[in-house]
C-alpha cells in the first residue's frame, strides 16, 4: 500500500525548519551542493544549471513538484525551507536555477567551506578544515531558536514520495521517521562530523495525528499561500487591482513620477500598489516598500544614505583595535540592502518619494541618478556605488555586531564577500510624486529624461460623488502586475550597454504571435511619431536623444504585455496601437518641454497638429515660423496614418493643447504644472 507523509507533518516540519537558527540561504546552498556530489559519487561537482545532477539536486532539496499532474506553484516552483519565516517568504522563481546556489557559492564568505577550481566551469570541492567554518557559515549567532533538526528536514526531503518501499507497516512512526532520516543522510552525504555541527539529532513526533497517510497531501494544506499562487489567503482583503499605466510605467523604466494637482490621488495610488502587491502577490517577508516624506532642508543624500560618524558606541574592529566608528543607517538604506539580498532577486521593492521636489532633486537623488544611467551602460559589477567602501564595511560590522540574523546584515555580508560595492539592484523601483507651488523647485532635464513622468487629473466633484470618472484607471491583478514587474526586473538585470538599435526591441513581439509584417508596420508608425516630434521640437531647444527612443520603445513593448495580461487579443493590440505610442510620447517626450512665449513660439500648436494626423497643409497645421522667415514644418507624407486611418494621440493632444492655452494667458509654461 502506498504511504506519504501527512500534510500535518510536513507543514510542522516546514515550521520547524523557518524557525531555526539557520541562516536565510547558506545551509540550504549547501545541501543542495552536497547531494550533488553524492549524485556525481565525485569529490568535486561543476554546480551549473547545464548539468543534470545539479538540476536533479536542486529539485531534490527545493522543488515543490507537482500535484495531479500539474505543477504545484509554476510561478515559483522552488521553496528554500530554512526562509520560510511567514507565509510570504522562501519561495523562489523558476530562474533561481540560474542565479541561486551557482552563484551564492562563489562568495568569499564561503572559501572556508567550498573550493572553486580555476577551470570553467568551476568545480566545487569542501575545503580543508570546512567542518570547523561550517556553523559560522549556515547558522546564526541567535542561540534563542534551536538548531535545524534533521528529522525535520529528512521529511521535508521525502514529501510527495511514496516511501512505503522504505519503511514497514508494522514499525512505529518513531521507527519509520528515522529511517526516512537515514536515507536523506545517506543520498545527500552528510557525514557525522558535519550533522553534528550544524543539526539538531533529537526525534520528535510532534503531532497526535496521523503522520503516515495513503494518499498523496495536497500542497493547499501544507505549504502556505498555495491555494492560489498570488492570490489572498482566505479571509483577507480581495485583491482590488494595481493600476495598469503605473505597471507598465515602472517595468519600463524603474523610476516614475506621479505629478498632478494637490489632491489627486498621487501618493494614494502608489501605496495602494505597494500594498496590494504585499497582500496578493509578492512572496516575501519584511516589508518590500518604504515612503519617504522629502524635507525641504534635503542638500545632500544623507537623509537617506546616511552617513559615517566617530561618535558611535565604543566596538571592537576587525584589527582587534577598539574604535568608536559608526554608521547612521536609515530606512532607506535599509530597504535597498533587503533588494540585495539573494531571497529578494525577483521581488520588487519601492522607495516612494512624497513631495519629491521641496527641495532639489538633483541635490539629494543625485547618486540615483548617476547610478540609474552607468549601470546600464557598464553593468552590475562595475565598481559604482551608492556608498563608499570604506563607509559600506563599517556598515556591515555593525550590522553583523547588533542584527546579525536580519536579511540587510546578510546582504551586506555576501556583497563584502563578493567584492562587490552597494549598488543599485534591478528589483528598486522609484516613485516620486510632485507639485508645483511656490514652495517646490522644478525638475532639470536630468531628472526627467530618466523617468517616465505620468499626470494625474482632477475630477468635477459630481462625478467624483457619482463615481462616474471619465478617466477611471484600468486595473490589473497583483499577480500579473507582479510577473509585469518580474519581467522589467529580468530585462533590467541583462541589460548592459546603451548601443544598438533601438527599435530592434520591437523583434520581441514574436513570441507574442506578431508577425515580421505587422511588427513592420507598427515600427513604421513608431519611428515617423518620433520623427515628426523630433523635427517640431528640436528647433525651440528640445531635442531628444538614444535613450528617449530606446525607453520609448520598451514601454511600447511592456504595454503590449499588459494589453494581453489583461485579456486583449493581438488583432486588439495591433487595432490599439496609437494608445500605446500616445502614453509613450506623453510620458516620455513631453515632460521636457518648458519655456516662454518667446521661445516656445506656436510649437506646441504645431505638434499638437501633427499629434492629430495632420501636416503642414492641414487645419490646423503641422507647421510654426521660427525667427526671420524659417518654416518648421511636417510634409504630407510625413504625416502619421495608421492603416487607412489619421492617426490621434488624444492624451498628447488634449495635454498640449492645455500647456498652449496656459502659455497664452501667462507667457509661460512647463509639462509638471
Amino acid at each position: 500500500m502506498a504511504t506519504y507523509i501527512s500534510a500535518r507533518r510536513l507543514r510542522i516540519a516546514l515550521e520547524a525548519l523557518g524557525s531555526s537558527r539557520a541562516k536565510l540561504t547558506p545551509l540550504f546552498d549547501f545541501l543542495i551542493v552536497k547531494r550533488t556530489l553524492a549524485i556525481k559519487g565525485q569529490s568535486s561537482a561543476a554546480i551549473v544549471e547545464t548539468d543534470p545532477a545539479f538540476i536533479q539536486a536542486l529539485d531534490e532539496i527545493g522543488g515543490l513538484g507537482t500535484f495531479e499532474g500539474k505543477p504545484i506553484r509554476p510561478e515559483t516552483p522552488y521553496l528554500n525551507f530554512f526562509a520560510l519565516r511567514d507565509e510570504k517568504s522562501g519561495f523562489r522563481l523558476a530562474r533561481y536555477r540560474s542565479n541561486g546556489t551557482n552563484s551564492t557559492i562563489s562568495g568569499t564568505t564561503w572559501t572556508p567551506v567550498i573550493h572553486l577550481s580555476g577551470d570553467s566551469p568551476r568545480k566545487a570541492s569542501l575545503a580543508p578544515d570546512y567542518i570547523k567554518n561550517l556553523p559560522a557559515l549556515t547558522l546564526t549567532k541567535t542561540k534563542t531558536r534551536p538548531l535545524p533538526n534533521l528529522h525535520e528536514a529528512a521529511i521535508w526531503y521525502h514529501r510527495n514520495q511514496d516511501v512505503a518501499s522504505f519503511i514497514r507497516t508494522a514499525d512505529t512512526d518513531a521507527d519509520k521517521i528515522q529511517k526516512l532520516t537515514d536515507r536523506f543522510v545517506s543520498r545527500v552525504g552528510l557525514t557525522p562530523q558535519e550533522i553534528a555541527a550544524v543539526f539538531d539529532s533529537t526525534l520528535n513526533i510532534a503531532t497526535t495525528e496521523p503522520v503516515f497517510v495513503a494518499h498523496v497531501p495536497s500542497p493547499e494544506e501544507y505549504l502556505p499561500g498555495t491555494s492560489e499562487v498570488g492570490t489572498a489567503a482566505q479571509g483577507s482583503a480581495p485583491d482590488t487591482g494595481v493600476w495598469v499605466d503605473l505597471v507598465v510605467a515602472l517595468a519600463a523604466k524603474n523610476f516614475v513620477i506621479l505629478t498632478g494637482p494637490s489632491g489627486t490621488g498621487k501618493s494614494r495610488v502608489a501605496l495602494k500598489m505597494v500594498e496590494s502587491l504585499s497582500r496578493h502577490g509578492v512572496e516575501q517577508s519584511g516589508k518590500i516598500f518604504e515612503l519617504v516624506p522629502v524635507g525641504p532642508d534635503w542638500t545632500s543624500p544623507k537623509r537617506l544614505l546616511g552617513y559615517r560618524t566617530p561618535f558611535g558606541a565604543e566596538r571592537t574592529g576587525d584589527d582587534g583595535a577598539k574604535t568608536f566608528e559608526s554608521y547612521e543607517l536609515t530606512d532607506t538604506l535599509r530597504l535597498i540592502l533587503r533588494a540585495h539580498h539573494p531571497d529578494s532577486a525577483d521581488i520588487p521593492h519601492f522607495l516612494i518619494f512624497d513631495e519629491m521636489n521641496l527641495s532639489h532633486v538633483e541635490r539629494y537623488f543625485a547618486p540615483f541618478l548617476s547610478l540609474m544611467e552607468a549601470t546600464n551602460i557598464l553593468g552590475r559589477n562595475a565598481s559604482l556605488a551608492l556608498i563608499e567602501d570604506g563607509d559600506f564595511r563599517t556598515l556591515s560590522d555593525l550590522l553583523q555586531l547588533h542584527e546579525p540574523d536580519t536579511a540587510e546584515a546578510e546582504a551586506a555580508k555576501l556583497l563584502l564577500g563578493e567584492g562587490r560595492s552597494l549598488t543599485l539592484p534591478p528589483n528598486l523601483f522609484f516613485i516620486g510624486t510632485v507639485n508645483v507651488d511656490e514652495t517646490t523647485y522644478m525638475f532639470s532635464p536630468k531628472v526627467l529624461d530618466r523617468a517616465h513622468v505620468i499626470e494625474l487629473s482632477a475630477v468635477k466633484p459630481s462625478h467624483y460623488v457619482s463615481g462616474q470618472d471619465p478617466s477611471a484607471m484600468v486595473m490589473l491583478s497583483s499577480p500579473k502586475a507582479l510577473g509585469l514587474l518580474q519581467t522589467g526586473i529580468r530585462n533590467r538585470e541583462a541589460s548592459t550597454d546603451q548601443s544598438g538599435n533601438p527599435a530592434g526591441a520591437l523583434d520581441d513581439l514574436k513570441s507574442k504571435g506578431f508577425s515580421e509584417q505587422e511588427i513592420g508596420t507598427v515600427r513604421e508608425f513608431l519611428l515617423k511619431g518620433m520623427d515628426g516630434c523630433y523635427e517640431l521640437l528640436s528647433p525651440v531647444g528640445f531635442p531628444f536623444g538614444y535613450r528617449v527612443l530606446k525607453e520609448v520603445v520598451e514601454f511600447l513593448v511592456t504595454w503590449v504585455d499588459a494589453q494581453l495580461e489583461l485579456g486583449a487579443t493581438k488583432d486588439i493590440v495591433l487595432a490599439n496601437w496609437i494608445r500605446g505610442l500616445d502614453l509613450a510620447v506623453l510620458q516620455k517626450v513631453l515632460p521636457k518641454i518648458h519655456g516662454n512665449k518667446r521661445v516656445l513660439g506656436d510649437s506646441l500648436k504645431a505638434l499638437s497638429a501633427f499629434l492629430d494626423g495632420g501636416y503642414s497643409g492641414s487645419n490646423p497645421a503641422a507647421k510654426y515660423t521660427l525667427g526671420v522667415g524659417r518654416n518648421v514644418e511636417i510634409p504630407q507624407q510625413d504625416r502619421l496614418v495608421f492603416g487607412a486611418n489619421q492617426a490621434r494621440l488624444e492624451k498628447s493632444r488634449k495635454k498640449l493643447d492645455s500647456m498652449q492655452n496656459r502659455l497664452n494667458s501667462t507667457g509661460y509654461v512647463s509639462f509638471v504644472s
